[in-house]
């Protein structure tokens, strides 16, 4: 199954294709304010006194709430894709949102594969693949069962994978048309550079790049096995047209 993942084009040349790895973010980068809002959790046992000692009091009782779940927060690395349920590459608020106003790139990317070369580069590391859920109310406020008989590093093992179905793989329905799926790795606080290797199967230009620039993306997929897509706006729908290079002339096919 493809994902869709929509970044600018500098971005694309500078750092995907010389690197060959997608970054992840961490949740305070993303643009929902369940996630970059401050975050709360009800919760049994947890020794806000040990995770803040010499801070923590009666009077620093809240505060302390709300830096517990900024350290939550910091222990989930995500990359977003468009594409869980409909086509992904033809979604015009994707485009206009994550893809630099129509001038950024889509790129395609075998899920399978993907998944392949995060397993063999990173076997330790421990991750999910879902779509997001779309709902205007939450089922349930997420809670914490903190286990004082266990290390803070287990406690945190134990529970991020629990809470991620509320706090990483839900959102509002406003966001519905974003058509999300995520790979959220759990317990990991610094960015993680994804190798894709072969996953990396094509690549959607925006309406936005001039005809001028389709050399430089051309040279850095050339030799990869890498398609290459215009997109095309017509009668109210995106289109892509297959676009190849031959004799150093252009090329457009309608799929």
């Amino acid at each position: 199954m493809p994902l869709y993942h929509y970044t600018s084009l500098d971005t694309f040349l500078k750092y995907i294709m010389p690197s060959k790895t997608l970054r992840t973010n961490s949740l305070a980068q993303m643009n929902d304010p369940r996630e970059s809002h401050e975050w709360a959790f009800g919760s049994i046992n947890l020794p806000l006194e040990e995770l803040f000692p010499g801070y923590y009091s009666e009077k620093t009782h809240i505060d302390c709430q709300f830096k517990f779940g900024q350290m939550v927060k910091d222990r989930f690395q995500v990359i977003c894709f468009s594409g869980a349920n409909k086509k992904g590459w033809d979604n015009e608020m994707m485009w206009a949102h994550y893809g630099d106003r129509h001038k950024g790139v889509c790129l395609e990317f075998d899920e399978g594969k993907l998944l392949a070369a995060v397993n063999y580069a990173s076997p330790d590391i421990k991750y999910q693949v879902r779509n997001v859920n779309y709902e205007q109310k939450r089922k349930k406020k997420p809670w914490i069962n903190w286990d004082r008989k266990i290390s803070h590093e287990e406690n945190f093992t134990n529970f991020l994978e629990v809470l991620s179905d509320d706090t990483v793989f839900s959102k509002s329905h406003f966001w519905e048309l974003e058509d999300e799926k995520r790979i959220i790795f759990f317990n990991e606080r610094d960015y993680l550079f994804i190798p894709f290797d072969s996953a990396l199967t094509a690549v959607h230009i925006g309406l936005g790049i001039p005809k001028s620039q389709h050399d430089e993306i051309f040279n850095v997929v050339s030799g990869f096995g890498i398609k290459l897509y215009v997109m095309i706006y017509d009668n109210n729908n995106y289109k892509r047209w297959s676009l190849t290079k031959k004799d150093h002339q252009w090329w457009t096919t309608d799929e």
